[in-house]
């Protein structure tokens, strides 16, 4: 077994939308802001296992499935049927930066998102120095986050997740962040953790990402696992497809 596993797992989620039709009745409805609830099928009996030290990528048109996928992994989602095995804890580098407050001050959110990530306020406490140099905030530690540096929230989140003691991420769109000095040193520090062994889940911002740094890519289309396989034919099925969803 490897360290994850998915084993037949299907996933449904609810989608809310407004009320559509003609004819006075629906008018009214879609005034009173109405809305109609349907279960839509995100993914279907998808199965595929991750070795430790991969770096894989998930490729599909559909960023609800991705998204889902990395939270799967994380467990903090739960399927519907079928099953996800963890051999080891798994980070979610999942959105991260959202929890934080704007009135919390750089201090406060570190210790607010280390803890959702499973740190102990002591843990916290030894790395805050290191995370915060990282992060390249050190004269912001005391400051409100909505006074800080353009980018922080970002840029802590993402410092705060590398400082934690696991070696599986689950990563949504935040493999690396900020802008081009910052995005190398993010591309540096993963790279290491790769190189040290860790295992990654990557659903990334472009193909850019996938090449850069995934080695095997997993293909879904209409929440179904077409294809396991290398990162540039995983791609090529997405652009063959023609609903390619990432910047070249």
């Amino acid at each position: 077994m490897g360290v994850l596993e998915f084993s037949h797992v299907s996933l449904t989620m609810p989608r809310t939308k407004r009320r559509q039709g003609s004819g006075r009745k629906n008018r009214l409805r879609r005034l009173a802001g109405e809305t109609s609830r349907t279960m839509v099928l995100v993914l279907q009996d998808v199965s595929f296992t991750v070795n430790r030290g991969e770096s894989v990528g998930i490729i599909s048109s559909k960023p609800i499935a991705r998204t889902s996928l990395i939270r799967l992994a994380a467990a903090t989602l739960i399927p519907d049927s079928g099953s996800v095995t963890r051999a080891e804890r798994v980070v979610p580098m999942i959105a991260i930066g959202r929890v934080m407050g704007p009135t919390f001050t750089i201090r406060q959110n570190a210790y607010l998102v280390g803890g959702l990530l499973g740190m102990s306020p002591e843990e916290l406490t030894e790395k805050l120095p290191s995370i915060i140099e990282f992060a390249e905030l050190g004269n912001h530690l005391d400051r409100h986050l909505r006074g800080a540096p353009q980018g922080a929230r970002q840029r802590l989140a993402w410092s705060i997740a590398m400082a934690v003691d696991a070696d599986v991420y689950a990563i949504d769109q935040t493999l690396v962040v900020g802008e081009l000095e910052f995005r190398q040193k993010c591309w540096s520090a993963v790279d290491t953790l790769r190189e040290n062994g860790a295992t990654f889940l990557v659903s990334a911002h472009g193909a850019k990402e996938y090449r850069r740094f995934c080695d095997r890519g997993l293909y879904f289309d209409q929440g179904v696992l077409i294809a396991d396989t290398t990162v540039p034919q995983a791609l090529a099925l997405a652009r063959g497809a023609r609903r390619e969803p990432l910047g070249e």
